[in-house]
């Protein structure tokens, strides 16, 4: 291992850390005006985005950063949830973008956290779904004029997890996901009159263990078709749901493929066209649906690489949210009709030097019940190419999300170092189908783990890794695995690395957010009271008298997805069975926004391997 770089400022890992990103979108009706995330002040903020001159002008100064907004409709305001210290519980500020106003809209109210939030297309309405212990989650509508707004109109209001809702042209429709634990994980959609709560318009049920995610209606006065999602064939499938006369129009799946998840992006403003993205196999495939004709159009000139978000504009151009493994994410513009490159949108903040990735490349191992597992492997430039080498295996949080073959700082620091390093969309992830994303449902912890230990068995088939020398690594749920594998399977590693990790899901239930107490119940099947031994089996905590290899742990002491109590357990646990571990605490939350925070956390791991490889030695 090269230990050189690890304090040298100008190290090619920090370079890649401390360039300047930026996330653009553009406002619903309004295609001058946007709202940018970025980080060029050194921690992410909020900006107004004026898309005519490329302008940016600073809108929040939080320090401990803001990576959340929205911007409404017209343009005219930008919303965030302003929270003390990154614990994500707050009030919803609304600022007026031409004269920077900022408004509490919730004054009275204690505080709470923010699901999401949206404004109708006329930018008369706005709702926005919160959460907290006393009231579960609730959503409330709002008239609006600028930012002047009526009193708080309460829709809907349920102990389940809620997280995807959308509202109609004129804000009186409002449709609604949530869960229900008698579903198992699945979840339905339920419709509701916002001039009238009480009034139920319908429900939209694909039974059980199915979901359907609602994106948005259609942009047209008087419409009240829904562009929605369902995998109730296995894997996610857009259609167009009428709530008005139930009318479904389920999209042609011949035309699109029996593999892969389909995702509708955006609908177009004159309510023709429907934007889609397809992932497979990590491949990112934009195309355009016309509703009339029921053509579907492949955009075949598309730039490769991994694709987040798009929406129509008025010339007819397509604005996506774009990044490869070699470049950083960008917003830019794709020919409506052929996906080819027009522009960069949001002029690139990158520096002129970029230092080059290395090459990554997927693949796929069998766990122990003979499902295949992605991955994707990345390998130091060698004198030799000899292996095997000391091992990097990563796992991404959520557990409902992927890894990418994006643009990758945290697995370039390792493989400048010289190592292997892999990252795994073990069972769990989203794009894999509906069966393996609910695979782990009220077994958390089992079928992530087999995948983690049959990574490490190709690993070490492959020649790639030496057998003593893999460490783990993730944040937030990875960082779960992590300790949960260390000890489940004390000797299969020589050390792990967790960062604002989940121990002890039962305390974690009872001190956690609302949003995400609601959520854990949709994982377990239920709360602690009513699945006990599940939340010991599948929690850290309860095997730390088998661990061997070293821990560092680095954690929030604002976060209330990971709350201090179930870790400051964990710790003195830990210590109780003299057990090697290292914990680092920091202010902030969930997020890590401060750029020379996450270099610090990094440098920190570097030096802590460091340490073990040489304790190894002697």
């Amino acid at each position: 291992m090269n230990i050189a770089p690890i304090t040298d400022e100008n190290a090619p890992w920090k370079q890649r850390f401390r360039l300047s990103l930026s996330r653009g979108y553009l406002a619903r009706c309004n295609y001058e005006r946007g709202l940018v995330v970025s980080n060029k002040s050194g921690i992410y903020q909020l900006y107004s985005w004026n898309v005519s001159n490329g302008e940016l002008r600073q809108l929040t100064q939080h320090t401990t950063g803001k990576e959340k907004g929205m911007i409404s409709s017209d343009g005219q305001s930008i919303y965030y949830l302003n929270d003390t210290q990154g614990d994500e519980i707050g009030h919803l500020i609304c600022i007026n973008t031409e004269t920077d106003e900022q408004i509490d809209i919730t004054p009275d109210m204690k505080p709470y956290s923010i699901i999401t939030m949206k404004t109708d297309y006329i930018s008369r309405t706005l709702a926005y779904l919160i959460s907290d212990k006393e009231n579960g989650f609730q959503l409330f509508t709002r008239s609006m004029i600028s930012t002047t707004f009526g009193p708080p109109n309460l829709i809907y209001q349920t102990s389940n997890f809620t997280e995807n809702f959308a509202i109609s042209y004129d804000g009186q429709l409002v449709v609604i996901e949530t869960r229900d634990t008698e579903k198992g994980a699945g979840s339905n959609l339920v419709v509701f009159d916002t001039r009238n709560p009480k009034k139920h318009i319908g429900t939209l049920d694909d039974g059980m263990d199915v979901n359907i995610v609602p994106k948005q209606f259609a942009s047209l006065s008087n419409d009240t078709r829904l562009l929605a999602k369902s995998n109730r064939s296995g894997i996610y499938r857009p259609f167009i749901w009428n709530v008005s006369t139930n009318e479904r129009i389920d999209f042609a799946s011949e035309q699109l493929g029996s593999e892969g998840d389909v995702t509708p992006l955006d609908w177009s403003s004159d309510g023709k066209l429907i934007l889609l993205l397809h992932i497979h196999n990590a491949t990112f495939q934009v195309y355009s649906y016309c509703i009339d004709d029921g053509i579907l159009n492949k955009l075949i000139e598309q730039p490769s690489g991994v694709i987040f978000d798009a929406q129509f504009s008025p010339n007819g151009s397509i604005i996506v949210q774009w990044e490869t493994s070699n470049m950083p994410l960008q917003t830019i513009s794709l020919n409506g009709k052929t996906g080819a490159f027009e522009q960069i949108m949001l002029k690139s903040l990158i520096n002129d030097q970029i230092p080059p990735s290395h090459l990554r490349r997927s693949v796929t191992f069998p766990s122990s019940d003979g499902q295949l597992i992605q991955g994707w492997l990345t390998l130091p430039v060698t004198n030799d190419n000899s292996g095997p080498l000391p091992t990097i295996l990563d796992m991404h949080g959520g557990p409902e999300d992927v890894s990418p073959n994006r643009f990758g700082p945290q697995t370039e620091v390792w493989v400048d170092h010289g190592f292997a390093h892999l990252s795994i969309n073990y069972r769990g992830s989203i794009t894999f189908g509906r069966t393996f994303q609910h695979k782990i449902y009220s077994n958390i912890g089992y079928w992530e783990i087999e995948d983690v230990v049959a990574a490490r068995t190709w690993l070490i088939e492959q020649g790639i890794a030496q057998a003593n020398v893999i460490f783990l690594t993730g944040w937030s749920y990875g960082g779960y695995l992590t300790l949960l594998a260390l000890g489940k399977h004390p000797n299969l590693w020589a050390g792990g690395m967790a960062g604002i990790a989940v121990v002890d899901w039962t305390i974690q239930y009872e001190d956690s957010a609302e949003r995400l107490r609601g959520y854990q119940k949709t994982l377990f099947g239920g709360t602690p009271e009513e699945k006990p031994e599940l939340y010991i089996t599948a929690s850290p905590i309860t095997y730390v008298e088998q661990i061997i290899a070293p821990v560092l742990i680095i954690q929030a002491c604002n976060d209330t997805r990971c709350p201090i109590r179930p870790m400051k357990n964990y710790e003195a646990k830990m210590h109780q069975y003299n057990k090697n571990c290292e914990i680092e605490w920091f202010d902030g939350g969930h997020s890590l926004n401060n750029i020379e925070q996450t270099i610090s956390h990094i440098e920190r791991m570097l030096h802590w391997v460091q340490r073990v490889l040489n304790t190894n030695k002697t």
